[in-house]
């Protein structure tokens, strides 16, 4: 819906600009010449960015670029509000890349939750946008009012300084010029600016565990602290500064008593439990990650438990842990690399109810629904409806064995060996034992944040579905 009829044309009168640019200048987000893609989706935040972006372009010496993704989520609606953005670039005189992706699609084919999707199609285009316009900036419109949502869900879910340090300002060539402003002061900028915008009806119900914290946890917080919005965000940038002093203690330990051997790494051992707890879990993390030749996935109960090992473990003992990798303890250090093989593990999957696959970190819910929708839950992050008349149990959850296949969603009814695949989609190779799979005997139905197999989806005229989400491992 859109929200009066002016666009840019009114004098901006507000202190937001000026709080923008020393945003802009204290991370040094911008320099002069750049070229800014900035990602509007018609909303409040998006075009406040972008008419403050456009009003200081001249005096940042910067060029902007549009780009809007249509979800294809709420059909004319979201089809509007792209055409909304067409107008918005034709009147600014800005050039645009408005593209659409069916993103139900997607997250069915790919087994994702409609959160993870939408987010992992959002970055894909706008990162291949900027690659194709030749943009040095991705500016989205995250504001200080998302930071503090985003702590207080991170809060509730569990998570360390780095997970509290909430949305960075900058990450690689995306920034965040508004992250320090409020939604209040963005509200109040358009409206004596007379900026015209559009509002995604869903925001305003309670069905996402940051639209709960949006609409019901936080007027309870400004009850006790009516600038809890500030200080959250204040919180989250003091954690930051924190995380980041953290992260150079554990470099200058990862130079001094680690090094590279082979494919994994020596550590001396009185030297690493001679450290701080904090640091000892960064640096195990580290060296996970290095060996998994990206975010390795560890839980902090793994973790823990990989420093109690490291602890106490007599001589010539060996701790395997999920991101295919194993500790060994010797006389005076730590031998961390990756596992000749990954262990073998099958868990029958309860129907209905929860099954934990720790070798993973994960937790496995099955729930029989005769809607093909069930109220979407962000804590899961991979999900997938099949066809349980065209499934039999009992179902499993495993990694993979020689000679398995399937046919992925979308690839027009080709079978294809999850070797090939998982080539095809660059996984490391001391990855692909750890990736879970949902099976029914011999067949395997879904590759856990990959693909599913097509044959057994959902269809419009399914009479039963079985709902399969995945979520991490609750801490305990």
């Amino acid at each position: 819906m859109a929200k009066k009829d002016h666009y840019l044309s009114t004098p901006i009168n507000t202190m937001l600009p000026t709080k923008l640019k020393k945003t802009v200048q204290k991370y040094g987000m911008l320099s002069p010449g750049d070229r800014v893609l900035v990602a509007v989706s018609g909303g409040p935040d998006s075009v406040c960015l972008l008419a403050t972006l456009h009003a200081l372009s001249g005096e940042l010496g910067i060029s902007l670029h549009i780009a809007h993704l249509d979800h294809m989520f709420r059909g004319k609606e979201s089809a509007d509000e792209a055409l909304f953005v067409a107008r918005l670039a034709e009147k600014l005189g800005l050039p645009s890349t408005i593209e659409s992706i069916d993103v139900a699609l997607l997250c069915r084919e790919r087994g994702l939750s409609v959160q993870a999707g939408a987010r992992e199609a959002r970055y894909a285009f706008l990162t291949r946008t900027a690659e194709t316009i030749g943009a040095s900036r991705i500016a989205t419109g995250h504001t200080a009012t998302d930071q503090a949502e985003t702590v207080l869900l991170r809060l509730l879910r569990g998570a360390g300084s780095t997970g509290l340090s909430g949305i960075p300002p900058m990450r690689g060539r995306f920034i965040r010029p508004l992250i320090e402003s409020t939604r209040e002061k963005v509200l109040e900028h358009l409206a004596r600016s007379g900026l015209a915008f559009v509002t995604d009806p869903s925001n305003a119900k309670p069905l996402y565990t940051r639209n709960r914290i949006r609409l019901e946890l936080m007027p309870v917080l400004s009850r006790f602290n009516p600038r809890i919005v500030e200080t959250l965000a204040a919180e989250a940038a003091l954690l930051k500064d924190e995380s980041e002093a953290l992260d150079l203690s554990v470099e200058t330990a990862a130079q001094t008593i680690t090094k590279k051997r082979g494919e994994g790494f020596v550590v001396q051992r009185g030297a690493f439990l001679a450290l701080p707890p904090a640091i000892k879990r960064r640096l195990l993390r580290r060296l996970a990650d290095a060996l998994a030749e990206g975010p390795s996935g560890l839980s902090r109960v793994q973790v823990d438990e990989a420093l109690q090992f490291m602890t106490t473990a007599p001589t010539g003992r060996t701790m395997r842990l999920p991101a295919a990798f194993k500790i060994e303890r010797t006389y005076e250090q730590f031998i961390i690399g990756p596992s000749t093989a990954a262990a073998s593990f099958t868990y029958e999957l309860t129907v209905p109810g929860m099954t934990p696959v720790p070798e993973c970190g994960i937790e496995v819910e099955a729930v029989l629904c005769s809607d093909r929708e069930t109220p979407p839950d962000s804590n899961y992050y991979w999900q997938a409806f099949f066809d349980y008349d065209k499934i039999g149990l009992p179902l499993q959850v495993r990694n993979r064995r020689p000679g398995d296949r399937f046919q992925p969603a979308g690839l027009d009814g080709k079978s294809k060996k999850l070797q090939d695949l998982f080539v095809d989609t660059k996984i490391p190779r001391r990855q692909r034992d750890t990736i879970p799979l949902l099976c029914s005997g011999t067949e395997v139905l879904w590759i856990m944040g990959m693909r599913i197999d097509q044959r057994f989806l959902a269809q419009a005229n399914t009479k039963q579905r079985l709902l399969v989400r995945v979520k991490k491992q609750a801490e305990g």
